[in-house]
């Protein structure tokens, strides 16, 4: 349900986007989305839908989707590498578990087509 949320602040930022740039038809949205991050695409898209269903400017957009991999900090050896599962995450260079994220947006606009 937090892509609900998420999909709300997306077209807050879109709006924005919109209207400072004087777009009058947006037709695509790339999005970043962490591979750690509890987002549903399928979910935002639903949303995004019925959100803009009355909205000439953003409805029809095309959402395209593209998983990242966060980047971990090894808080023993210090070595900085990418995960694509929290849960199963270990330093590759020692194998520790204690790891800190130092990179993670769970999603973001990359680009915006009009």
């Amino acid at each position: 349900m937090h892509e609900y949320a998420i999909t709300c602040s997306i077209l807050k930022i879109l709006k924005k986007i919109v209207k400072e740039n004087k777009v009058e038809k947006l037709k695509r949205i790339d999005f970043e989305i962490s591979s750690i991050a509890h987002i549903e695409p399928s979910s935002i898209e639903f949303y995004y839908d019925f959100l803009t269903r009355d909205d000439d400017v953003l409805k029809d957009a095309r959402l395209k989707f593209k998983k990242k991999k966060a980047r971990i900090k090894c808080r023993d050896c210090g070595k900085i590498s990418e995960i694509e599962d929290f849960f199963s995450a270990k330093c590759p260079r020692c194998s520790s578990r204690r790891i800190k994220i130092i990179d993670f947006d769970e999603i973001r606009i990359v680009s915006v087509e009009a």
